[in-house]
């Protein structure tokens, strides 16, 4: 996922030059850690909805670097993230 969002947020940024891909890198990979690891959500690559929800976070950390508060924008597409999940766990659990 990492190919696919590291170029749209450079050009969101407005970074031409590979000397911040490093970092860049390393908050894409945090916050799909963080999808996957503290939410359970398995973000896909394929999926638009799911680029634009961690290009925006991205955005936002990259800004943000002493962190505060996510902007409701994204905290309210993290919220509905983990009731998708939780709605396909309960499809597939309920045998009734």
């Amino acid at each position: 996922m990492n190919e696919t969002i590291l170029p749209l947020l450079k050009a969101r940024l407005g970074i031409s030059t590979e000397s911040r891909d490093p970092v860049l890198n390393i908050i894409i990979g945090g916050i799909i850690s963080e999808c996957e690891n503290t939410h359970g959500i398995i973000l896909e690559k394929d999926k638009p909805d799911h680029i634009l929800f961690v290009l925006d976070w991205a955005t936002w950390k990259y800004r943000n670097p002493e962190g505060g508060a996510l902007p409701r924008s994204i905290r309210f597409r993290l919220n509905n993230l983990v009731i998708k999940k939780a709605g396909r766990l309960n499809e597939q659990t309920d045998v009734g």
